[in-house]
């Protein structure tokens, strides 16, 4: 089932978090999302004010994610020690409600995205990052995943403005419908093994 809860928090681990591919989350999966997010947010720039910013975002939310879900206290966090960690922190709630750090990485990746700055996350945009992560073989699928992302309000706007993403993002991460908007947030999902 690519849209299930079970699903959706793998998609995080493996295309958000584990950024070095190594199976599970650690404090260089961090440090590197720090430079990621420093590149892309800057388009290729590097500013060490910029870096510096980003690199206190991911240092506190792998803190963070390190006190909620590494039970065994070895460095790593694992693919189980993370579902129960957001079972226990996100599942339910509404943005607002959700840990610190994991709303300041939310608001920094919704700048990461917004490419062109004017506060929305319009289909181009969207069609990036989907791209960024996953392979698509047919730009309609991300069309209509977008499409189905998309509220009537978003479509009169012209895209997603932050407060709608931060609403998106909680619903994917702790919403276990299956059939809601917002488990296209990260462009149509793959059944993850």
């Amino acid at each position: 089932m690519a849209y299930s809860w079970d699903n959706r928090v793998k998609f995080v681990v493996r295309y958000m978090y584990d950024i070095d591919n190594n199976g599970y989350l650690d404090k260089n999966d961090f440090e590197c999302l720090a430079v990621r997010t420093t590149v892309i947010e800057s388009k290729g720039d590097f500013t060490p004010e910029k870096y510096e910013d980003n690199r206190k975002v991911m240092r506190n939310l792998w803190n963070e994610i390190a006190d909620l879900a590494d039970f065994n206290k070895d460095g790593q966090v694992t693919l189980d020690e993370f579902k129960m960690a957001i079972q226990a922190t996100c599942l339910e709630r509404q943005f607002e409600d959700l840990p610190a750090a994991v709303q300041s990485f939310v608001n920094k990746l919704f700048s990461a995205i917004d490419f062109n700055g004017d506060g929305l996350i319009g289909i181009e945009e969207y069609r990036v990052d989907c791209c960024s992560r996953q392979a698509y073989s047919d730009l309609k699928e991300l069309d209509e995943g977008y499409t189905k992302l998309c509220s009537d309000e978003d479509k009169k706007k012209g895209g997603i403005d932050i407060k709608r993403f931060q609403e998106l993002y909680a619903q994917f991460i702790g919403n276990p419908d299956e059939t809601i908007g917002a488990v296209y947030l990260f462009g149509p999902l793959t059944e993850l093994s």
